[in-house]
């Protein structure tokens, strides 16, 4: 588990997150950007983004936990 805002890097987001639950920010280096909630087990992308600017030249995904579940 990791804080709120804390940004970590990985080549396999499903390994990163796997037990974890919350919201999340997920980047890949390709420039999407999917906004996420696990729980259970589940996964629910409630928005999603193409952002060309924001693409990078390695093979590593970015995720930000942006919020705990209640």
């Amino acid at each position: 588990m990791f804080p709120i805002g804390e940004k970590i890097l990985v080549t396999d987001v499903t390994l990163a997150l796997e037990n974890e639950g919350g919201l999340f920010l997920i980047s890949a280096p390709t420039g999407e950007t999917l906004h996420v909630r696990l729980h259970a087990g589940n996964v629910e992308v409630f928005r999603s983004a193409f952002l060309p600017d924001r693409r990078r030249d390695d093979e590593l995904w970015a995720i930000v936990r942006t919020g705990y579940l209640s």
